[in-house]
């Protein structure tokens, strides 16, 4: 893969983080990603994916060589050494379930400085792996800043550590990335709806389930098993 933006290169602790997940995917039972090639190589980009499990984001690190920056739940903020690690690696904190408008306005300013933000729409893990709703703080960024969203659906995190394990299983993982599109193009293509928030919402997380079903997968794929 070489999506790296070369105006804004990883940080030393994210590169050395991405390599030794690169290193263990394969004990984990190996990782197949599908349409790399749709994520922009530059420029501010929002990586729009279901959550599965709370081993999503290093997977989905593994899906490019730019650095993700990633919202992450408060709580993990507050726990001793982790907070301070998933800063450096460019996490931020977020209140769930709130209008966070200090995350909202650290998001808007992290995609205008043309980083890569990854984002859950729905807001926190799915229980039984269905897609819910996207929250409407997801679709009033991507109005605001009108950057690229890319969607991504990632499958099989959860059989890796399900609920209740103690230890964790192989499982093979894969992940699907959709073509990118902006929120104005959705908007523009229904002309006259009032509720501007939910349709953004809504068309994404159309997006992630076709990629989930099968029905936008790319040809090209890259296998890290």
């Amino acid at each position: 893969m070489s999506t790296r933006n070369s105006t804004d290169p990883p940080s030393r602790i994210y590169r050395a983080t991405w390599r030794g997940v690169r290193m263990l995917v394969p004990l984990f039972g190996g990782l197949t990603v599908r349409g790399a090639e749709n994520i922009p190589r530059e420029g501010p980009v929002i990586i729009a994916s279901n959550h599965a499990a709370h081993m999503d984001p290093p997977y989905l690190s593994q899906i490019m060589d730019r650095q993700l920056h990633m919202m992450a739940k408060e709580e993990l903020f507050k726990v001793p050494v982790l907070g301070r690690y998933i800063r450096a690696l460019a996490a931020f904190p977020v209140k769930r379930g709130t209008a966070d408008r200090a995350a909202l306005r650290e998001a808007v300013e992290r995609l205008r400085q043309g980083h890569v933000l990854g984002i859950f729409p729905e807001g926190t893990r799915s229980p039984d792996g269905r897609l819910g709703p996207a929250e409407k703080g997801f679709a009033l960024l991507a109005r605001q800043t009108g950057a690229p969203i890319v969607p991504v659906a990632i499958e099989g995190t959860n059989r890796i550590l399900p609920k209740g394990a103690k230890w964790p299983h192989r499982h093979h993982v894969r992940i699907t990335i959709g073509t990118p599109f902006t929120a104005q193009e959705v908007l523009a293509a229904h002309p006259g709806e009032k509720d501007a928030l939910n349709i953004i919402g809504e068309a994404t997380m159309a997006e992630i389930a076709a990629l989930m079903s099968g029905e936008k997968e790319s040809e090209k794929e890259v296998s890290a098993s």
